[in-house]
């Protein structure tokens, strides 16, 4: 599904494989590949489900997942989104 033309559909494999896939580095990979997605709700998807894990405390690569989140951050079509899971990133994964 995540080769799919539907943007919708592709969201939805993403937030379904945030649930229940068990290769979170493969999941991570995806949601990393999906933020630079032309289309709105699937770099939406990308950046919620990227939170998503790091509140499941899933080890995600802050190294990479940081910054990514950033930069999604200044989209103006899901910087709030980005914002709240560089958010989740930084509460539950990144050491203080």
């Amino acid at each position: 599904r995540l080769a799919s033309s539907n943007p919708q559909t592709v969201a939805n494999a993403l937030y379904a494989a945030t649930k229940y896939e068990e290769d979170w580095n493969w999941v991570q990979d995806q949601c990393l590949r999906s933020l630079d997605s032309p289309d709105v709700a699937v770099r939406w998807a990308a950046a919620t489900c990227l939170g998503d894990l790091a509140f499941l405390r899933h080890p995600l690569n802050v190294d990479v997942v940081v910054p990514a989140l950033e930069a999604a951050s200044k989209d103006a079509e899901i910087g709030d989104p980005a914002s709240f899971s560089l958010s989740m990133v930084r509460q539950f994964l990144v050491s203080k």
